[in-house]
C-alpha cells in the first residue's frame, strides 16, 4: 500500500494495515527484547507495576496479560516508537510532524488462554483537547482471528463517541453489544504476519476475541498524539511529557477543537481496560464463535 493509499483507507474506514513495515533485525530485536522482559514475570505471585496477569497465572508458568508502559521498562521500545517508518505514517494521519508518544503497552494473548477485549473506542479512555491522536499496533507475532487479532468496525471513526457506562452510569470501558445500529459481525480483522503495523483512529470501534489457537498473540500498542493535543483529565508530569516527544520541538501551546466527551468516571475498579471491563454484565465475545 502506498502512503496515499494508507491515508485514503484511514480517512475512509478509520484504520489502515501495513504488512512488513517492520522486518529484519528490528523485528528480531523486538521479539528478543519482549521475550526477555516477559521472562521477568517468572516467579511472581502478584501483579506489579510492569505486569498484569491472566486469572490462570502461576509463578512457575506465567500468563501475562499486559506489559505496562514498556517504553519505561526497556529503552528499545522508546527507540522503536521513534522509528522513521512508523513516524512517517503517524505524521500523515494526524497532520503534523510534532508528535509525542502518549502511552504504550503490550497486550499478550497466550495460546488457548488470552482474554478477549470487548468493543470500545479509545477516545472514551483518553480524550484530548483535539483529536490529532492515533494508535500504531505493532504485531510482534503473526495475528489472525483465531489467536485474537484486533477487529475494527469500518467507518465508526466518524462518530459519535458512544456510551461506555452501564445503566447505573459507572464507567465500564465498553460499548453495549446490543447497541442499535452496530453490526459487529461485519468488523474487519487487523490480521497479518509479525512486523505488520496497523493504525487506528481514536473513535474507531474495535475489540478482539479470546485466543483460541495454539499460538501466542502479542501486540505492542504505541499511542501517539500531536504535541499540542493536551490530555483532558489525567495528571501530567511536564518533564516526562516532554521526554516523550518523538518528533518536533517542545511547546506550551495547546490547540482546542470542538468536541463532546464523557469522562471515564466514576468507575468501580482501577487499572487497565481488562480490570474496567471485568464488571460488564453483557459481553459480545463470550457469545461469538
Amino acid at each position: 500500500m502506498s502512503m496515499d493509499e494508507v491515508v485514503d483507507h484511514y480517512q475512509r474506514d478509520g484504520y489502515a494495515v501495513m504488512p512488513g513495515l517492520l522486518s529484519g533485525p528490528v523485528l528480531a530485536q523486538l521479539r528478543e527484547v519482549t521475550d526477555r522482559v516477559a521472562d521477568q514475570a517468572r516467579g511472581l505471585v502478584e501483579e506489579t507495576g510492569v505486569f498484569d496477569f491472566e486469572d490462570g497465572h502461576r509463578p512457575e508458568a506465567p500468563q501475562i496479560q499486559r506489559i505496562k508502559k514498556p517504553h519505561r521498562v526497556d529503552p528499545f521500545y522508546f527507540e522503536l516508537a521513534r522509528h522513521p517508518a512508523i513516524l512517517a505514517v503517524i505524521a500523515k494521519l494526524i497532520g503534523t510532524r510534532d508528535i509525542r508518544l502518549n502511552h504504550s503497552k503490550i497486550n499478550m494473548k497466550a495460546a488457548k488462554t488470552g482474554s478477549a477485549l470487548e468493543w470500545h473506542q479509545d477516545w472514551a479512555f483518553a480524550p484530548h483537547t483535539n483529536m490529532s491522536t492515533c494508535v500504531a499496533s505493532v504485531m510482534i507475532d503473526d495475528c489472525s482471528v483465531e489467536n485474537g487479532a484486533m477487529r475494527v468496525l469500518a467507518g465508526s471513526h466518524g462518530g459519535p463517541l458512544l456510551d461506555h457506562h452501564d445503566e447505573e452510569q459507572y464507567f465500564v470501558g465498553a460499548v453495549a453489544p446490543d447497541t442499535p445500529g452496530l453490526d459487529f459481525s461485519k468488523a474487519a480483522p487487523l490480521a497479518g504476519p509479525a512486523g505488520t503495523v496497523a493504525f487506528h483512529h481514536p473513535l474507531a470501534i474495535h475489540g478482539s476475541g479470546a485466543n483460541r489457537s495454539g499460538a501466542s498473540r502479542r501486540i505492542l500498542f504505541l499511542e501517539y498524539a500531536a504535541t499540542d493535543a493536551w490530555p483532558l483529565f489525567y495528571h501530567v508530569d511536564w518533564d516526562d511529557y516532554n521526554r516523550r516527544i518523538v518528533s518536533g520541538p517542545q511547546t506550551s501551546f495547546v490547540r482546542f477543537e470542538p468536541t463532546v466527551v464523557k469522562l471515564p468516571f466514576p468507575a468501580r475498579t482501577t487499572g487497565s481496560i481488562y480490570k474496567t471491563q471485568s464488571t460488564l454484565e453483557k459481553r459480545y465475545f463470550e457469545q461469538a464463535v
